[in-house]
């Protein structure tokens, strides 16, 4: 009976997660034409936030795991960084695994994390936390993780948390085999980025950019508006120069001064946050096991860490101050101008969004909250039914284990375990008699 109940509720799961898949499946037709480019829609923010993370959802993520992603693609969004809703909407955020990441090598100052092919973003996220953790007991950590399978998003989100921590943040990403190396026209490099946050009394320096003349997702987002991506930035299949993003995606994207300074960077991204952590260096899109290192130093390993923020500060300031060329009206520090459009755009509290990605995002959030029974109310019923439902079947679990050989102990236990069935049954048959009235309400 046991068997029977388990099975059958992995049965109801595996059959929405089906559905869902055959629809998203059959309203992805690669045959269709590109969709014209559009003028941006303003939404409010809370709006963006509420699709994004619907959308998020919609695709197999828990909750917990839906609010990293939602608050590192928002980050992203809010800064007009192609990191943000694109990588939803394109499908590069398909689930991997429901694996969690875990610690396989940890020392006072270090850590390898396995992320079990769980999402990307939260594996990031967790090894932030780590490396933080880390810094403040011993002024350094160094954290690498291995085996996802997803793009991280954008790395200054991360890198910024540790900042505002007080520390240095040093991050460096692999990813599939995307980018040539300089003189070739195979793709064999990932697009690399590499972040920095220093914290300072005069803000915070935060670089963050790919190694990569262009985003892999900024294809991807160029061919959704339909629009060219700039000259000189990818290579055909056949090597020669490209500006349609489809046929950039058939061949290979470039480093970004198309020559061997940029190239060799991206080859230390790679050695770095590739083999050292454990990660793979061939056909890694098919091995679905990519790299991430991050590294958080605290100030005071090196000195006094207010004298390190005044000095930094002061260097900022004096970059902001030295002599302009003609025509340059303001020297601007990495991370400046991002920062002041995110401010402006939560002070004014909306948003604006290429069409066709929002209506894609609208559909995908829409498909959530139909599955969850018409609404976020329904979703949230559903999924309490679900969860009790697993509380009720890991008691019976831990019932089987306690049962020993004193008879009237195993007697009880056993009815016990049977009554829990009974209720587990009714209970799931009732929850599929209201899915199935719902089901014929649609």
């Amino acid at each position: 009976m046991l068997l029977r109940t388990k099975a059958a509720l992995s049965a109801q799961r595996a059959s929405g997660l089906a559905r869902a898949g055959a629809a998203r499946k059959f309203f992805s037709k690669p045959a269709e034409p590109e969709p014209a480019k559009q003028q941006p829609e303003v939404i409010t923010i809370a709006e963006a936030e509420t699709l994004l993370y619907n959308g998020i959802r919609s695709i197999g993520y828990n909750d917990a795991d839906a609010i990293v992603m939602r608050d590192c693609m928002m980050w992203a969004q809010i800064r007009d960084n192609n990191q943000g809703m694109i990588k939803l909407t394109s499908g590069g955020l398909a689930k991997s695994g429901d694996g969690k990441p875990t610690i396989e090598i940890d020392s006072p100052t270090g850590a390898r994390v396995n992320g079990n092919l769980a999402m990307s973003m939260p594996v990031m996220d967790f090894a932030i936390n780590l490396a933080i953790e880390k810094a403040r007991a011993s002024q350094v950590g160094v954290v690498g993780t291995f085996t996802t399978s997803q793009s991280c998003g954008a790395l200054g989100f991360y890198a910024e948390k540790i900042a505002k921590a007080g520390m240095i943040g040093v991050l460096m990403v692999t990813s599939p085999e995307f980018v040539a190396p300089h003189g070739a026209k195979q793709a064999i490099l990932g697009t690399n980025p590499i972040t920095c946050a220093v914290p300072t009394d005069q803000g915070t320096f935060l670089m963050d950019q790919a190694t990569a003349g262009f985003p892999w997702f900024g294809l991807l987002e160029a061919k959704t508006a339909g629009i060219e991506i700039p000259e000189g930035v990818a290579f055909d299949s056949e090597g020669l120069p490209t500006r349609d993003p489809n046929k950039a995606l058939k061949g290979a994207l470039r480093t970004f001064d198309r020559g061997y300074k940029s190239s060799n960077l991206a080859l230390m991204v790679e050695l770095l946050a590739g083999p050292l952590v454990g990660a793979a260096h061939v056909n890694k899109l098919a091995a679905k096991n990519w790299g991430n290192l991050v590294i958080a130093i605290h100030p005071s390993l090196l000195g006094d860490a207010a004298t390190f923020y005044k000095n930094a500060g002061e260097v900022l300031e004096r970059v902001r101050c030295a002599e302009r060329l003609p025509g340059v009206d303001k020297i601007v520090i990495a991370g400046e101008m991002e920062a002041a459009k995110a401010a402006a755009r939560v002070a004014e509290g909306t948003l604006p969004i290429e069409s066709n990605m929002l209506a894609e995002l609208r559909a995908m959030a829409a498909n959530f909250t139909s599955q969850a029974g018409g609404g976020a109310a329904g979703g949230a019923t559903a999924d309490r039914q679900v969860q009790l439902l697993e509380q009720l079947l890991s008691r019976m679990d831990q019932l089987e284990q306690q049962v020993t050989s004193n008879a009237q102990q195993q007697a009880a236990l056993t009815k016990q375990q049977q009554r829990l069935e009974t209720v587990t049954a009714e209970s799931l048959s009732a929850l599929r008699l209201a899915n199935g009235h719902a089901n014929r309400k649609r």
